[in-house]
Formats: structure tokens, C-alpha cells, sequence
């Protein structure tokens, strides 16, 4: 039983990300959106680039919400049966 949790353990952390890998998927985020704003003629450090890179943040969250509510109103597609069903033994 021991080892059972101390596996689950490892493999719970190693879905994780690390600080540094988010922080340099933000970046090039930031990157990415500042890019955009600027073929889109907005000027570096102006009050414009700051409200198109918002827009773009608020854009990619609403984005997200709307995936998060698709797969939680998706069917079951193993019906009442399957591993989740009504009928499980756990």
C-alpha cells in the first residue's frame, strides 16, 4: 500500500509544471500578444498596447471557460455502464 500511494505520488507531480516552465510559456505569450498589438498599430508603452494586450488575455480566459463548459456538458460516451456510471464498485 505504500508503494501504491508513493507512485501515485510521483506521477501526481510529474503532470505538474514548473514555476520556470510557466514563466517562460508566459513570456512568450507576452511575446506573442505584444507582436500582434503591434501589427495592429498600437505603440510600445502606450495606454492602447496595455488595453490590446488585456484584450487579448481576456479574449484567451473567455476561450478557456468556453472549453472547460463544452467538455463538462459533453456525454458520457461510455453511458450509464461505464467507469463512471451510476453502477460503479468504487
Amino acid at each position: 500500500m505504500k508503494k501504491l500511494i508513493i507512485l501515485a505520488s510521483v506521477l501526481l507531480l510529474a503532470g505538474c509544471v514548473s514555476a520556470e516552465q510557466q514563466a517562460r510559456y508566459d513570456a512568450a505569450q507576452l511575446q506573442a500578444d505584444t507582436a500582434e498589438c503591434q501589427r495592429l498599430g498600437f505603440k510600445p508603452a502606450t495606454e492602447g498596447m496595455s488595453n490590446c494586450l488585456l484584450k487579448l488575455r481576456e479574449i484567451r480566459a473567455q476561450e478557456a471557460n468556453t472549453d472547460e463548459l463544452r467538455r463538462a456538458s459533453a456525454p458520457d460516451p461510455w453511458g450509464p455502464w461505464g467507469p463512471w456510471g451510476p453502477y460503479r464498485r468504487w
